[in-house]
């Protein structure tokens, strides 16, 4: 018997290798995915033109992009990167994600000059504590599950905690929402965007527009 024929499927595999709806159905529920994304796109869009004067001027550009792929720790997801700016150095984002089985999230990355030129962290800390944001205690910028050794809620860090995580080369807070909340996720995800708008406002409070 050649190695070719020693490859078997399981019974569950069977069940699912002859089975289409399961598939017609992921496309289903990925194409929702992708238009709750471009919904919040534009209202995200409208938000940062009502707070232009208050916001970093590399966000004022048209731009926004939805990626998509089939294999962030084995599963699909889908990512609205806006407001973005991305460099090798220096990063200013704003990312919305959707990964199958676990949830959505929203988060902001800031690294390199951008995060030099944060002058009131500490109230900005106090906000996103009151307002229930994690924060990534990870060393690998690109990681966004929410497992302990990546995020941890603010308010479960001590001031010390949190000082030794200022001084990282990059910062990350995030919140997210279970998919079994599937009909207020948008609104979850709109307030979570209007949340990280105010950090930003409370932690550059010189209108940092240079940014």
């Amino acid at each position: 018997m050649n190695e070719a024929a020693k490859i078997q499927l399981s019974k569950r595999e069977m069940e699912l290798v002859n089975n289409t709806e399961w598939i017609f159905t992921k496309q289903l529920i990925l194409k929702k995915v992708y238009q709750i994304l471009g919904n919040l796109h534009h209202h995200f869009k409208k938000v940062v033109i009502r707070e232009k004067e208050s916001l970093p001027a590399i966000w004022q550009k048209p731009g926004g992009k939805i990626s998509k792929g089939e294999n962030y720790r084995g599963l699909p997801y889908a990512i609205l990167d806006y407001p973005a700016s991305f460099s090798k150095e220096n990063i200013l984002a704003v990312r919305t994600m959707f990964w199958w089985g676990n949830f959505f999230s929203v988060s902001l990355h800031i690294s390199g000059k951008h995060l030099d030129k944060m002058s009131n962290f500490d109230e900005g800390i106090l906000f996103l504590r009151e307002k229930k944001f994690w924060i990534s205690v990870h060393n690998d910028q690109w990681e966004h599950h929410f497992e302990e050794d990546n995020f941890v809620e603010i308010s479960e860090l001590s001031e010390d905690e949190i000082a030794k995580l200022r001084s990282k080369f990059f910062l990350k807070i995030a919140k997210k929402t279970a998919l079994t909340e599937w009909n207020s996720t948008f609104e979850f995800l709109e307030n979570g965007f209007e949340e990280i708008i105010r950090f930003i406002q409370i932690s550059f409070p010189a209108c940092e527009t240079d940014l």
